[in-house]
């Protein structure tokens, strides 16, 4: 062997990355402890470098502005910023938002092309020099097929396939007489079409994908991708799903673009999500591509913002046909991929002296109506406490959320009458500080900042309003949870409430107390208002000086 191509072979080697995937590890946090916030989320490769852009829902509550993140390890995400100036006159601010961001890039003009879909606006085009922006929208947007005309564009995606652009795109039809009272409330079918050579335009030629039993489902279709393997085009899709937490999972295959196509339902409910995108990764060492599906899993209701992400290998058969999802919840999937270009990416959590999980399973709890929570931990290590940062997520509050972070000796205590802990710092955010997503919210520590390793530190968080601010939980796996306090006045279970009933040690644990309790509970006048929820830790982490 040359040793030209023996330095090759090992540079590919070096280049390989590993990341894992679990079905129920679903939020997405970027290096500096933010929630990803990005619905409707596209991941592309430029570069050598992997590009994950969605809407924001953190501004509004709905649809504003996209936003960009970059990472080298699909694991390590760091935050580019808007890809424009939300606030700046654009054609999102017709219904729609811009949804469903795409980009191409353009090698001969050498411009990247953002493609979004705006309501009624149809597709506006915007153009950038670099792949995070910013982006300047073109004066018209891109027409399709004029057979659509008085339909509205929807979802929809672009690709490039064999050095060919296309669009693959949904038209609503609101006018088609068969809509129910409950459902379906519209219609609308997928349909491709090749791009300008410039990727800015259609050639307003398209064709119907649609399966030989062209029925509801068919008729139904929209959020959809496109790849190509082994020479056969596939279309991921699923069906009408307005921010709803699942839809059935589609795949279209055909050897040519205009069709025929083959259908195929590969899960009933897309593990609780909805089909954003494939990502490609090819494995250097091997050549082969894995396909990942990435859908957005969302609670359904107006909290789409608390939307986390699901990514999963499609498995072929032999017949070019995919295997149904596996939808088990903790389902892991291992791939190997060609890592991206450049250092992998550190902030503000990922360099934190203290931290919870970067990715853990964790599940959204809006209680602050009815608990304040006393967040515990024993330091790590010895050093100077600089702030504390917790996520939180608010929306229409308009009581003030109160955070201090405060040292104490014991967690007997930490729970008994008239005892008073050292405050290090306090922080009050009113709704407008906070975002509609989870957010790092930071206590700055301006008092007994020095700490030793071993001493017991603590966050309050107080916010009780009519409508609840939200914050993030974990399982330590230190003990059963219970979150609801006794079954009865002074029959609590075992390990629930005060008094030397506590879990095994560990270093989070997470007290609550009802708002307004502030006496002995208990027949026998000795049991605490104040008790753990065992096995259970609020997401946050603590930055030394």
């Amino acid at each position: 062997m040359r040793l030209s191509v023996l330095l090759a072979s090992l540079a590919a080697v070096c280049d390989a990355a590993q990341v894992k995937f679990t079905n129920n590890i679903r939020l997405l946090f970027d290096v500096d402890g933010n929630q990803i916030d990005a619905y409707g989320s596209k991941i592309s490769n430029f570069n050598g470098v992997y590009y994950l852009y969605g809407n924001s829902f953190a501004i509004e509550g709905v649809a504003f502005g996209i936003k960009s993140y970059s990472s080298v390890d699909l694991i390590n995400w760091k935050y580019e910023g808007f890809l424009f100036d939300p606030y700046s006159n654009t054609p999102c601010n017709d219904l729609g938002g811009c949804g469903r961001p795409h980009i191409v890039f353009n090698p001969i003009t050498q411009l990247y092309i953002l493609w979004a879909n705006a309501g009624s606006s149809g597709y506006p085009v915007a153009t950038s020099s670099t792949p995070s922006g910013p982006f300047f929208f073109l004066s018209s947007p891109a027409a399709i097929d004029p057979q659509f005309n008085g339909l509205q564009p929807a979802d929809f995606t672009v690709e490039i396939l064999n050095n060919t652009g296309y669009i693959v795109f949904s038209a609503l039809n609101f006018r088609d007489p068969r809509a129910g009272s409950l459902w379906p409330p519209i219609f609308q079918t997928l349909h491709a079409s090749q791009l300008t050579s410039n990727l800015e335009n259609t050639t307003e030629i398209s064709y119907p994908v649609v399966s030989v039993a062209d029925d509801l489902i068919d008729q139904e279709a929209e959020s959809p991708d496109i790849f190509m393997r082994n020479g056969i085009y596939y279309i991921v899709a699923s069906n009408t799903c307005g921010y709803c937490n699942g839809s059935i999972g589609l795949v279209y295959r055909s050897a040519s673009i205009q069709g025929p196509w083959m259908r195929q339902i590969i899960a009933g409910y897309s593990c609780n999500g909805q089909v954003e995108g494939v990502l490609p990764l090819v494995n250097p060492s091997t050549g082969q591509t894995t396909y990942i599906w990435h859908s957005t899993s969302v609670p359904g209701g107006p909290r789409v913002g608390f939307g986390g992400h699901i990514f999963q290998p499609l498995q072929f058969n032999g017949d070019g046909s995919v295997q149904d999802l596996n939808c088990a919840a903790k389902a892991q999937f291992t791939v190997d991929f060609q890592a991206g270009n450049g250092t992998v990416a550190s902030g503000n959590a990922t360099m934190a002296g203290q931290a919870t999980p970067l990715s853990a399973e964790y599940d959204y709890v809006c209680d602050s109506d009815q608990f304040v929570l006393y967040q515990t931990w024993t330091a790590a290590k010895a050093g100077t406490i600089s702030s504390v940062s917790v996520n939180i997520a608010a929306s229409v509050q308009t009581v003030p959320l109160s955070l201090t972070v405060f040292r104490f000796d014991s967690y007997s205590d930490l729970i008994a009458p008239e005892y008073k802990y050292t405050t290090m710092g306090t922080a009050t955010f009113n709704r407008t500080s906070l975002s509609y997503v989870f957010d790092v919210a930071n206590v700055p520590v301006t008092s007994n900042a020095t700490v030793q390793q071993g001493d017991l530190l603590g966050l309050a968080i107080s916010g009780a309003d009519f409508v609840p601010y939200c914050h993030l939980e974990y399982s330590t796996g230190t003990g059963a949870s219970s979150s609801s306090g006794p079954t009865g006045w002074g029959h609590g279970p075992q390990g629930s409430w005060g008094g030397s009933s506590f879990s095994p040690s560990g270093t989070y644990r997470l007290f609550q107390q009802g708002v307004g309790q502030n006496s002995w509970r208990g027949l026998q006048g000795t049991i605490s208002p104040i008790y753990e929820r065992l096995g259970k830790s609020v997401k946050f982490f603590v930055t030394y000086a």
